[in-house]
Order: structure tokens, then sequence, then C-alpha cells
């Protein structure tokens, strides 16, 4: 049995826009790390000034900084591929959308066609004649009702 192309395009879609959801959760998942590596990295610093020893802080200061610069790069970065993730999921929904519209538009005009055809198999069937007695329905229904014998009297 062949397949409707239609309904290939649906399932190819659906599951595309499954891909870009999944995606766009990965961003999500890359950007919530980037976001605690960069405030790791902001409290990092406060907490080794409390150290006890200033030489090891000089020292260390500079990786901090450096780390904590590179956080905020990776943060940035994992925002904008969010931002970039939503758009192609718009992208993809709206063509998945589109493509739903078509079959929508298809299967109204498959019940459109199919209520044509039984209205005109209703309109082929052969109507009842008319009595030809004259007078309406009611008066050959009295006309046609048996009679009960009469009581005498």
């Amino acid at each position: 049995m062949a397949r409707d192309p239609l309904e290939v395009l649906v399932r190819l879609r659906r599951l595309e826009t499954r891909a870009a959801q999944r995606h766009l959760a990965e961003r999500l998942a890359v950007l919530q790390a980037a976001e605690s590596r960069l405030q790791a990295a902001t409290q990092a610093p406060v907490a080794e000034a409390a150290t006890d020893d200033p030489a090891a802080f000089g020292a260390w200061l500079p990786r901090a900084l450096a780390e904590r610069e590179r956080a905020g790069l990776a943060l940035h970065q994992a925002e904008a591929s969010i931002t970039a993730a939503r758009e192609a999921l718009a992208v993809v929904r709206a063509a998945e959308r589109a493509i739903e519209m078509v079959q929508e538009g298809r299967m109204q005009a498959a019940r459109r066609a199919r209520a044509r055809r039984e209205q005109a198999v209703l309109d082929d069937m052969p109507r009842p004649r008319p009595a030809t007695h004259g007078g309406s329905t009611g008066q050959a229904q009295e006309r046609d009702r048996p009679k009960l014998a009469q009581p005498k009297a």
C-alpha cells in the first residue's frame, strides 16, 4: 500500500520539532551549567581572600580572574545558543504547523466531496409520487381508513 506523501511529511516535521525541542533543552542545560560556573568563579576570590596566605592569594588571583572571564564568556555563548535554538524551534514549528494546515485542508475537502457524493446519491433516488386522487394528504388518509360498522338504531 502506498503511503500518503503528505502524511510522511507530517511525521518528518514532527520529528524535526522534537529534535529542535531536545536541542533547546540541551542548550538550557548548558546555560544552567554556565551560570553555575560563573557563580562559582565569582565567589571563589571572596572565599580565597579569607585565607591567611596573601602570597598564595596573589599568585592564585590572576588565574581566578581569568576563570571568571572564561565563565562569563561561556555564559554569553550559552545565551546566544539558546536564542538560536529558540529561533530554530520556531521555524521548525511553523513548518510543522503549515503542513498540518495543508493536511487539515485536504481532510476538509475530502469531507466536502464525500458530502457532495452522498447528496448526489440522495438526489438520484426516486422520490415518492404524490397521490393522483386529488386533495391533500389528510384527505387521502381519511379516504383510505377502513370504515367501521355503524351501530343500527
